[in-house]
């Protein structure tokens, strides 16, 4: 058993025996539990909506927002957002009619954001039961991507199959190299010298929105030496000259790779909602000492807010 999940179940027991202490024993009915080790994205089965390639799919989803139905009740029971991996007492006992886990991830590396990510589907589990002093373990969890995700805005998984890259030149395409790729065999390369400052890079691409009701979101596997800093590009308003925009900064992953869901939407706004921005990097040589960035498995997607 992992620290993490031990210090759940400790907590969780701690709270069964509080809520003993001050009940009468003989009306005091001990709690359910659920428990959930992970939840990690994965193809859809019945239509890949993304790329062809399963090592494509990657994520961090951080925590679950839990909800339970039991039957005869038009209201979901809220119990919370909660980190994974955990084990939560429920104040029922018996039938439920459905458990549904929303996942959440840290937006734009934020610790303590964890907005429900609309781009994967909610986890929905029917027609299950829990028990007074027991443990429903659900262990680890798959979803899918939300169909109504707009992919085609952008994804480049770097691997020797696919046709294009959409970084500029400063960007090496590694093409053959499975140990140090996040997945697959390729990813892109930016070499940082001792001697340099910075080094500028961009998504060779224009991406178009008009619809200020929609969400956009970059999602990239990355492993850095050196800070990272995302940029938009783009005019205040339509037909005014162009400007840019900082959206974050990713630290050193020492040595790690990481899966970074960057808030492009956000940054966004503050351009008045324009029809086209672009996107670009720097990596900033903060100690003289250089380094190499690595990066996999880029997406830029949108949906609507739901």
């Amino acid at each position: 058993m992992s620290k993490t999940r031990t210090i759940a179940t400790t907590m969780a027991l701690l709270l069964t025996m509080a809520l003993a202490e001050c009940t009468d024993d003989s009306d005091f009915t001990p709690p359910a539990f659920l428990h959930v080790d992970a939840v990690s994205i994965v193809a859809a089965a019945d239509n890949d909506i993304v790329h062809g390639d399963a090592n494509f799919y990657t994520s961090d989803i951080v925590a679950t927002y839990v909800l339970l139905r039991y039957p005869e009740q038009t209201k979901l029971d809220t119990l919370g957002l909660f980190r994974l991996p955990f084990t939560v007492p429920v104040l029922h006992n018996g039938d439920v009619e459905s458990i549904e886990l929303y996942p959440a991830v840290e937006m734009s590396g934020q610790h303590l954001t964890l907005p429900f990510y609309t781009y994967y589907n909610p986890i929905v589990i029917k027609d299950t039961a829990v028990h007074s002093g027991d443990t429903l373990d659900l262990g680890a969890l798959t979803t899918c991507y939300n169909p109504q995700t707009d992919f085609p805005m952008l994804f480049e998984p770097f691997e020797p199959t696919s046709a294009s890259i959409f970084l500029d030149s400063t960007v090496q395409w590694v093409r053959h190299d499975h140990d140090n790729a996040c997945t697959g065999d390729g990813y892109g390369r930016v070499d940082v010298s001792a001697d340099t400052a910075n080094v500028g890079f961009s998504i060779d691409h224009d991406f178009y929105q008009t619809d200020a009701t929609k969400v956009m979101y970059m999602e990239i596997d990355i492993r850095t030496d050196v800070t990272v800093v995302v940029y938009m590009h783009a005019a205040y308003s339509d037909g005014g000259n162009e400007n840019t925009n900082e959206v974050m900064r990713i630290k050193a992953t020492d040595g790690q790779w990481r899966h970074i869901y960057v808030n492009l939407g956000k940054t966004w706004a503050y351009f008045n909602h324009p029809k086209k921005f672009r996107l670009s990097f720097a990596a900033l040589n903060v100690d003289g000492n250089g380094g190499t960035v690595l990066m996999d498995n880029i997406k830029v997607l949108s949906t609507s807010v739901q």
